[in-house]
């Protein structure tokens, strides 16, 4: 692929720079950048990109610049992901700030960012299990086969930032008794809209609704 000279810009200032473990500070984004580094901007800058080059391509009538406007929002869009995940993977972000609201019946430990995409944010987190999760389904009887967590990311007032919420959940099947470790899993849609970010909110099935 052919590398823009807005992925090389882009590449230096992230070396240059540093991550978000580092506790690299920028003003007016102290918060965010201690929390989930310079994720949401370079997001956010990609996202602009590529809404600039889709409105150019919406507006030309001639057919060989449409081909190649094309092209080039399908390379930026390809760009993106391959820049925020370098990013992630040399930059881990961990330990991020959440709250559980939801009575599960089991307590989130620690929530990490796995890995990204210009569109995507996918989240792993460690709980302990504090009662058998149960229903009348699972395999061995009597024991759920699995089991969700509800979140939503807010700012610090509160306000959720992103039009869906994720559900967070295990990759391996039951049985879930008491006292065990698990590590779940889940994402949210939007990491360019987390500029604002102040925390993780994980709220029961009955508060979706109310978000």
């Amino acid at each position: 692929m052919k590398i823009s000279v807005s992925y090389v810009i882009i590449f230096l200032l992230i070396v240059c720079c540093g991550g978000a473990s580092n506790g690299s500070q920028e003003s007016g984004q102290t918060s965010t950048k201690q929390k989930l580094g310079k994720l949401p901007s370079i997001a956010k800058q990609y996202k602009e990109d590529i809404a600039a080059k889709n409105k150019q391509l919406e507006e030309t009538t001639d057919r060989e610049e449409f081909s190649k406007l094309y092209q080039e929002v399908k390379l930026l869009g390809k760009e993106a992901d391959k820049i925020i995940e370098d990013y992630v993977k040399n930059n881990p972000i961990t330990n991020l700030p959440f709250e559980q609201k939801a009575d599960y019946q089991f307590t989130i430990n620690n929530v990490d960012v796995e890995n990204a995409s210009d569109s995507r944010i996918n989240f792993k987190a460690k709980v302990i299990i504090t009662e058998d999760i149960r229903n009348n389904f699972g395999n061995p009887p009597g024991f759920a086969n699995t089991f969700f967590a509800y979140v939503i990311a807010v700012d610090k007032e509160g306000n959720s930032l992103t039009r869906k919420h994720g559900v967070f959940g295990p990759y391996g099947r039951g049985p879930f008794k008491a006292d065990m470790e698990v590590e779940i899993h889940g994402s949210l849609d939007g990491p360019a809209d987390l500029e604002n970010f102040d925390k993780l909110v994980f709220i029961s099935k009955e508060d979706l609704g109310q978000k």
